[in-house]
């Protein structure tokens, strides 16, 4: 009967240690890093499947549009400030 409870005790403290690191990495999981002179950011993120999605980035006063995939970054376009944040009809 100890044995069993000793076996438990130690199942019991594996799945509190598994179920922090879960929760560890869901809290930082997504964080974006600001750039240190905060000229860098993500605009907006459009996800198209579980392995690529389309990027929006800000520097400056320059927008550029990536594709982000399994084959890696490759730039899209750049978005001039007249056409940010207007959509098409």
């Amino acid at each position: 009967m100890a044995m069993m409870a000793q076996s438990l005790g130690a199942l019991a403290l594996v799945l509190a240690i598994f179920a922090g690191l879960v929760w560890l990495m869901k809290r930082f999981q997504g964080k974006v890093m600001p750039a240190k002179d905060g000229q860098m950011q993500v605009v907006q993120r459009l996800h198209i499947d579980s392995k690529n999605s389309v990027l929006e980035i800000k520097h400056g006063k320059q927008h550029y549009l990536l594709g982000v995939g399994a084959g890696g970054v490759h730039k899209i376009a750049d978005i001039t400030t007249e056409n940010v944040g207007k959509h098409a009809a």
